[in-house]
């Protein structure tokens, strides 16, 4: 697995015991990127390891690249294949975006070749196919990874001792839909400049996009340093690299390492690969695993521990479960080259025991074998256990007939749990498959059992208490939930009833609490008018104990307030005409001069203020 790095903490603040989401608990850094950080996480409730990226703030402060980013993480989690980490989940948290994906416990390919050297060509040509099926997948559904490097490909053991290649990182794979979009941003390069496309670089004709010819030429330049153990193009600069992929060809394969024994075939192809005009390439994931077909010695995937170390160790131990190599026509040649020396077959006439891969030989061509592979491909994606079974049926004697029961008994069980509709029967089918090729529909599943069950508490607690309130927190709540459409008809029925009632008694106070339980009602205007109606009777009764109390007190705020509550009393025109002398006092007042209060006593000598008026005049 790829070492943990010695930062307890990054720059996203994360570190070990902090848990995301309610259900992620941090527990090592293991490694940093221009997209973010990336940490080894436990699964709290299904005790499983995980892999978490946390992407940068500042990408996500970007709503357009955050809302890609949610896009592109939908169609991410819905991508299930036997060479491709899983992505099980993603979601958006307080410190940032994370997305969540299978741990693998194994070695990148750079990590390989830092400890054993050049790949032989067989392992390559291994690792490089089953690159290729996770990239067909991929392409065929209208996503690029765009970030094919040594760095985002591992190598681990299944459960039945066999080599994996596993593309990893998918939290820059891109949806086709929006490359064209990209290009609108200047100076964006998503990837490792040393092994990006001459498209992800900018040479593209106008009206045209990527597509998955620039994963093909990734896999290209790292293909080609599996086998020489050095890059295509050299420099020291991430433009050198640039400027290199846009112009200048490849090296050799004899002079990037003279002593290098290697077919031309395997150059051509990767040559082919290497190309700066796409059309020239191969068109598809699949035409370059045919053109790798050649350099297998075994189906793609099927290569054990002790296979590889015979591969590894050359001349003449270099023999796969005793099959012969076959590179092409010539392969005679190629083993006089050295590419990988071979030795003869062994029997069990000769007295040598037959190993595993011998017998599937035996039992069926290499065609048959990659028919098979591609059937069990299929049914990975398929997932039901009807397709299990007819690829059971089709191909028993498929290396991969046991890693196939085991899905079928998966398939089985989710299938099972997913048809009970009990949120106990999922959380047992995630507990006995917590990294299940299912995990991420299985977990759909109990959150929208949860839900369900969630929506069935509020439906009765709201039937309980049974008042409008409680109908529309339910309907706030679950618009689209299974009782939703009873609880709108007890809620019209609950309006229809108390609208009869206020009809029948004519009661304002109770029109007006039939607003505030129902203030959408289709009969608002008509309750309105009553309470509106019911206030103007109140005030006609109150005006007169309103204009003497204004009257007594005198102020021209007492005035306002009467003006404001009866606009249509029949003595309007008197209190504004009260109002204005009170003002015109309290003008007086506040200067307070002989000229003043003389002037106040000749325009209001009847006024409710007259008196006080010449009391104060005759203290000047």
């Amino acid at each position: 697995m790829a070492s943990e790095s010695s930062y307890r903490v990054g720059p996203s603040g994360l570190g070990p015991g902090k848990v995301l989401d309610g259900k992620y608990e941090i527990l090592a850094r293991i490694g940093g990127g221009g997209m973010g950080e990336v940490f080894k996480a436990r699964h709290v409730h299904l005790n499983a390891y995980r892999c978490i990226k946390v992407m940068k703030q500042e990408l996500l402060a970007d709503e357009v690249f955050r809302s890609r980013f949610l896009r592109e993480a939908r169609l991410a989690v819905q991508i299930h294949h036997p060479n491709i980490a899983v992505v099980h989940d993603f979601f958006v948290g307080e410190d940032g975006n994370y997305m969540v994906t299978e741990f693998i416990d194994g070695r990148t390919l750079r990590q390989w070749s830092a400890a054993h050297g050049p790949f032989p060509l067989a392992l390559a040509a291994d690792v490089a196919s089953q690159v290729l099926g996770g990239l067909d997948h991929i392409h065929r559904r209208g996503l690029l990874h765009r970030d094919i490097s040594p760095d985002n490909v591992m190598l681990t053991f299944d459960s039945d001792g066999r080599y994996i290649a596993k593309i990893i990182d998918m939290g820059i794979a891109k949806d086709v839909n929006t490359i064209a979009a990209d290009a609108t941003q200047a100076g964006v390069l998503i990837g490792n400049p040393k092994y990006m496309s001459p498209e992800q670089l900018g040479l593209l004709p106008d009206g045209e996009q990527i597509d998955g010819r620039a994963d093909l030429y990734c896999l290209g330049v790292v293909l080609y340093e599996m086998l020489l153990g050095v890059p295509p193009f050299v420099s020291e600069t991430p433009h050198g690299y640039i400027m290199k992929h846009l112009t200048q060809p490849p090296r050799r394969f004899a002079d990037a390492k003279p002593r290098i024994a290697l077919p031309d075939a395997i150059e051509s192809i990767i040559f082919r690969t290497l190309e700066k005009n796409r059309a020239q390439r191969f068109a598809s994931a699949r035409e370059l695993a045919a053109a790798l077909a050649p350099f297998l010695v075994a189906p793609a995937g099927t290569l054990t521990a002790d296979d590889i170390d015979r591969l590894r160790r050359g001349n003449d131990e270099t023999v796969v479960g005793g099959v012969l190599p076959q590179f092409g026509a010539d392969s005679a040649t190629v083993a006089e080259r050295g590419a990988v020396p071979v030795e003869p077959a062994l029997s069990g006439a000769e007295g040598g025991a037959e190993t595993p891969w011998a017998e599937a030989s035996a039992a069926a061509p290499p065609e048959l074998d990659a028919e098979a592979e591609e059937a069990f491909q299929r049914a990975w994606e398929d997932g039901r256990t009807s397709a299990w079974r007819t690829f059971l049926e089709t191909y028993p004697q498929s290396p991969r007939t046991e890693e196939a029961k085991r899905l079928l008994d998966e398939a089985a069980a989710f299938e099972a749990a997913a048809h009970s509709d009990s949120d106990t029967a999922i959380r047992q089918f995630l507990g006995a498959f917590p990294d299940a090729r299912h995990h991420l529909e299985a977990e759909i599943l109990l959150a929208k059992a949860k839900e369900r069950s969630a929506d069935r508490r509020a439906y009765e607690e709201a039937r309980a208490e049974g008042k409008p309130e409680a109908w529309r927190a339910y309907l706030a709540a679950y618009p689209s939930g299974a009782h939703a459409e009873d609880a709108r008809t007890r809620l019209s029925t609950l309006e229809t009833v108390a609208h009869a009632a206020v009809r029948a008694s004519k009661d304002p106070k109770a029109a007006a609490d039939l607003l505030a339980d129902f203030p959408d009602s289709s009969h608002r205007p008509e309750l309105e008018k009553l309470i509106a109606d019911a206030e103007d009777a109140a005030r006609a009764q109150r005006e007169p104990a309103d204009f003497d109390m204004a009257f007594e007190v005198g102020t021209s705020a007492v005035w306002d307030q009467f003006l404001r509550e009866h606009p249509r009393s029949p003595r309007a025109a008197e209190a504004r005409n009260c109002r204005q002398e009170a003002v015109d006092f309290e003008l007086a007042t506040a200067t307070n001069t002989p000229v003043m209060w003389r002037a106040f006593i000749k325009t209001w000598p009847s006024g409710r203020h007259r008196i006080d008026a010449e009391i104060r005049l005759s203290r000047k």
